[in-house]
C-alpha cells in the first residue's frame, strides 16, 4: 500500500522560494527611515491657512471657520482639536495626532489638519516621464 504524500518536491521548492522572497522584503521594509513630524498644516475651506511648528511647549490656537471656529492645542509635538461648534464634534473625538501623514478632518467646519514631516529632497525634480 502506498503512503499518502502531502508535499511533492516541486511544492517544497515553491514554498522555500516564497519564504526567501518574503524574508528579503521584510528586511527591506525595516530599513525604511521614518521622518519626524515637523509642522501641522491647517486647511480651511480647502485652502492652506496656517502652518504651525509642532513643539514641546503647550500652545492654544483659535482657527475661525464658517460655523464659528475651533480651538487647537499643540503639546509634546502633537496636535489636537479641543473644541468645535460642529454638532457631532467628530474632529474633537479624533484625539492627538503626531506622525507624518496623520489627518484630522472636520466636515461641518470644513477643516483639515495634516501633520507633515521634514523633507530634504527637492520637490521640483522629475522622477520619470511616460510617453
Amino acid at each position: 500500500m502506498r503512503q499518502k504524500r502531502y508535499f511533492r518536491k516541486g511544492d517544497i521548492v515553491v514554498y522555500t522560494l516564497l519564504i526567501v522572497i518574503f524574508s528579503i522584503l521584510g528586511v527591506q521594509i525595516t530599513k525604511f527611515k521614518a521622518s519626524d513630524a515637523a509642522n501641522a498644516e491647517v486647511y480651511v475651506n480647502n485652502q492652506l491657512k496656517y502652518v504651525y511648528p509642532l513643539q514641546s511647549e503647550e500652545r492654544d490656537i483659535f482657527v475661525p471657520t464658517d460655523i464659528g471656529g475651533v480651538n487647537i492645542k499643540i503639546k509634546d509635538k502633537k496636535i489636537r482639536v479641543t473644541t468645535s461648534n460642529s454638532p457631532l464634534k467628530l474632529n474633537v473625538k479624533q484625539g492627538w495626532i503626531g506622525q507624518p501623514g496623520e489627518v484630522i478632518i472636520g466636515v461641518p467646519d470644513r477643516l483639515i489638519i495634516k501633520v507633515v514631516g521634514k523633507t530634504n529632497e527637492r520637490t521640483d525634480d522629475v522622477d520619470f516621464v511616460i510617453k
